[in-house]
């Protein structure tokens, strides 16, 4: 306990970033960034912004006033700030510096995680992020409507271990599976999508090139049926066939895939496509439950990450505002992993809010009660 005695929660909520630790060009790019901007240098900005974000600040001037706390002061190293300075620094800020952060961190966790094909899934969704085309007209899609497509991958362990681990962004207008190739790049790993993502050819070149999948099929999919595969009598949910297949028509068959029938508690019939034949059924129907989770994270960054509110207008401002929500989630997750509390992401996130400027054993002792 005696090593958090004094530093504060939010200090060590940022101390797994390193700055020194990024590559040589990223380095380049902070010094060519500090040149410029004397008072509010990139580990100010970068810090100040992340507070905002977690925070939940709606606006760069509610973010300046923000200042007004010594606290905050007393962290950041700065007195104050006018908002339009913040602005044209998040504009200007290289989305490749904080790509690189995302990565650094993502290989903390992952040491700290070890994911494998037995204990993990991937889930990968995606979620439309809303703007006004008035203020943003670079991301129109529709007629009176613009926005942006945050393509999520999460690592999925459990329902308290979840990360993401991947993401691109782009217009709202962009089609899913043209995103799937950039998302699906590690083999013999179990990736879990929606049917939104189902496209034969893609789901037969997964499959060649090592990568496990599971997920639904379209209601008016053909396929073509080899082997009924025994099922478990009682089950919940209930097991209505696991069967042998090829999907598509007798003239253009993929290669051959398992498809799992379920009865959902509604009484609602769903079907999952896999290439995972060691597990069971009702383990190929969990997998693809899991997939709630990663709604679950969307939601989460939308209403508690000030992702409902852009703090730019800008195509560089609303990126660099995402990436700095991806990183935000991984600080908060490495907090979990290090204090070993059995509390969940939101929880953490509440008690961080609370004591985010008190000593850290303070946190810890309400993360890890005695």
């Amino acid at each position: 306990m005696d090593k958090y005695k004094t530093i504060s929660a939010f200090n060590k909520w940022l101390s797994p970033i390193n700055l020194e630790k990024l590559s040589i060009f990223s380095k380049k790019s902070i010094s060519a960034f500090d040149a410029y901007r004397k008072k509010l240098d990139f580990k100010a900005l970068l810090s100040l912004l992340l507070y905002g974000v977690n925070e939940e600040r709606e606006s760069l001037r509610d973010l300046s006033t923000s200042l007004t706390l010594s606290p905050l002061q007393k962290e950041i190293g700065l007195e104050s700030i006018s908002y339009s300075q913040i602005s044209r620094s998040l504009n200007h800020l290289d989305s490749c510096i904080l790509e690189e952060i995302f990565q650094q961190l993502l290989v903390s966790v992952q040491e700290k995680t070890r994911p494998n094909k037995r204990n993990s899934l991937y889930l990968i969704d995606s979620s439309t992020f809303s703007l006004s085309k008035k203020r943003h007209p670079w991301a129109a899609f529709r007629k009176t409507k613009s926005g942006v497509q945050l393509h999520l991958k999460l690592c999925f362990m459990n329902d308290e271990t979840l990360y993401p681990t991947d993401f691109t962004l782009t217009n709202a207008k962009e089609h899913d599976v043209n995103q799937l190739e950039l998302l699906v790049d590690q083999a013999e790993a179990t990736y879990v999508f929606d049917r939104g993502y189902l496209d034969f050819d893609r789901m037969d070149q997964l499959h060649h090139e090592g990568y496990f999948f599971v997920t639904r099929i379209k209601k008016n999919t053909k396929y073509h049926i080899f082997e009924d595969f025994e099922t478990p009598s009682e089950t919940v949910p209930q097991i209505i066939s696991d069967q042998h297949v090829a999907l598509g028509s007798k003239t253009t068959l993929t290669s051959r895939f398992r498809l799992v029938t379920i009865e959902d508690e509604k009484g609602k019939q769903l079907q999952f496509i896999t290439n995972r034949f060691d597990l069971s059924a009702s383990e190929v129907s969990q997998a693809y439950k899991s997939r709630w989770q990663i709604e679950l994270f969307f939601k989460h960054i939308k209403q508690h990450m000030t992702i409902k509110n852009f703090f730019s207008q800008s195509e560089s401002g609303v990126h660099n505002q995402l990436i700095l929500s991806m990183i935000a989630a991984l600080l908060t997750f490495l907090i979990k992993v290090k204090t070993k509390t059995v509390k969940s992401i939101f929880q953490i996130k509440r008690l961080f809010r609370y004591a985010i400027f008190h000593p850290f054993e303070e946190l810890f002792c309400l993360l890890v009660p005695s």
